[in-house]
């Protein structure tokens, strides 16, 4: 009997991982063993298998192949595709550093769109191009205003021609119809539009732009009523807290089905426009704590994200302390990458500059670090070179600094973000949002918080990142 592929499962061979397969929709390969790789570049319609076999049979169950009908034929992703390079799932693509609001924190706020680039159609092409070949599956979309370029929709369709994955599309919210959503499922997407609101009474303020807090609620509401997977992003600051959690409930009964809650950070705009509105690193932690509480209690179904704190998933009563990043097992823990989002996706700057993630790609342009730019080919930078020792940085390395090795929860942290210990003092130094978070007791604080909340709720709710050393000064 003949035996084809499934039309969800392509196969792939990187350096160091040389037998994996993609399961469309779903972001990371999976690995293989050599035997299966091999028998399933035979599964093409056209070779005899032993259907008998413990192989088929295995193959079979686990959804990678069927019995080919008369002229079923391999889709063109599907076939085997060695990538002479390392392993890269994903891409945060910034697609245009322009931008259509004049927002108080962000450099690439419309008056500054002549310092903004973006690529060429033909340039945008040759890219996507370039992560076909070198396995890339996953594309998340932003900006600027990932919307605001003409060639927006013909590049969504580009990417479903090649049968790659549009897994985020950060905007907000201004140029999204119905034509569009529906268009993008149409094309098999699925994608995390996330919308940004930054407050109910404030978002106007923030965006600089009259009637863009109507706009970006008349988005979210197209966006859950046409069934698209909708997230809401919340910039938080001094100015707006006395709507906040109003604003997250408002969000959930929209049905938002992901709420990211951010400090906004000490950018040179944001504190040129508002000097005194940036919280300080405690004071975001206090505010974060409170609402969780809140938030915990009232038994809403959005996952609620706190930037750096916690990430809280309802509909499995369990959250997930942030800065708890540890295995247990400390020696496979010092020789990990620094970040698995940075190793995991390959972030490029509107104007093709690549960076461990597009948070830093500031702080990198500043200090003048150039660690390649992928108009010289996508290829080469997962070869070698700067930007592959900046996503590979081992654990160990951040940990030689002076503050990391002496400290008594560096194997908890890890040393933590980079990004944010470049934001707040040094990038190979200490994360020290983490040096205030254990040090000044969070880890106690938010797990007897949810302990509180349980109990008034009558639920139980579990902590996915228990350390057993900490749990001690809880009571």
């Amino acid at each position: 009997m003949k035996y084809i592929l499934n039309k969800d499962i392509a196969l792939r061979s990187w350096q160091l991982v040389p037998f994996a397969y993609y399961k469309y929709g779903i972001r990371r390969a999976q690995k293989l063993s050599s035997d299966d790789f091999l028998l399933l570049i035979t599964c093409d319609g056209k070779n005899e298998q032993d259907q008998n076999s413990e192989a088929i049979k295995h193959l079979s169950a686990h959804g990678l192949i069927h019995p080919a009908s008369e002229g079923e034929e391999l889709g063109s992703w599907q076939k085997v595709r060695f990538c002479d390079n390392r392993y890269m799932p994903g891409v945060n693509r910034s697609i245009t550093g322009k931008c259509n609001y004049n927002c108080k924190h962000c450099f690439m706020a419309k008056d500054n769109a002549a310092l903004m680039s973006e690529f060429t159609w033909e340039e945008m092409l040759s890219v996507l191009d370039d992560f076909d070949k070198c396995g890339i599956q996953t594309i998340e979309l932003t900006g600027g205003e990932p919307f605001l370029p003409p060639h927006f929709m013909d590049l969504i369709r580009e990417i479903a021609r090649r049968r790659m994955d549009i897994d985020e599309i950060l905007t907000n919210g201004a140029f999204i119809t119905r034509d569009i959503l529906r268009e993008i499922k149409s094309l098999g997407f699925n994608p995390l539009v996330k919308i940004s609101f930054d407050g109910l009474t404030h978002h106007d303020w923030m965006r600089g732009v009259s009637g863009a807090e109507q706009k970006a609620l008349d988005a979210i509401d197209m966006c859950t009523s046409e069934g698209i997977r909708t997230g809401v992003q919340i910039c938080i600051h001094k100015y707006n807290l006395d709507t906040l959690f109003e604003t997250v409930k408002l969000m959930a009964e929209k049905g938002a089905e992901w709420i990211r809650v951010i400090r906004t950070s000490e950018s040179p705009r944001w504190e040129e426009n508002a000097p005194d509105a940036c919280l300080s690193i405690e004071e975001y932690f206090d505010i974060a704590v409170d609402l969780l509480t809140k938030y915990a209690k009232a038994g809403f179904k959005a996952t609620l994200v706190l930037w750096q704190v916690a990430d809280y998933y309802p509909y499995a009563n369990a959250y997930r302390l942030v800065p708890v990043d540890w295995s247990g097992n400390e020696e496979k823990d010092l020789s990990r990458p620094t970040c698995t989002g940075a190793r995991g996706s390959m972030a490029i700057a509107s104007d093709g500059s690549v960076a461990p993630c597009n948070q830093m790609s500031g702080f990198f342009a500043k200090h003048g670090y150039d660690l390649g730019n992928v108009k010289n080919g996508v290829q080469p930078l997962l070869q070698e070179g700067d930007y592959l020792k900046s996503i590979l940085l081992p654990v160990s390395k951040v940990l030689e600094n002076p503050v990391c090795s002496a400290c008594k929860y560096r194997r908890y942290c890890l040393g933590g973000c980079r990004a944010i210990a470049g934001m707040l003092g040094e990038y190979m130094g200490p994360d020290l949002s983490k040096c205030e978070f254990f040090n000044k007791g969070y880890y106690q604080k938010i797990r007897r918080a949810f302990d509180e909340a349980g109990k008034e709720c009558g639920r139980e709710f579990v902590c996915t990142t228990v350390v057993d050393a900490l749990e001690e000064k809880i009571d």
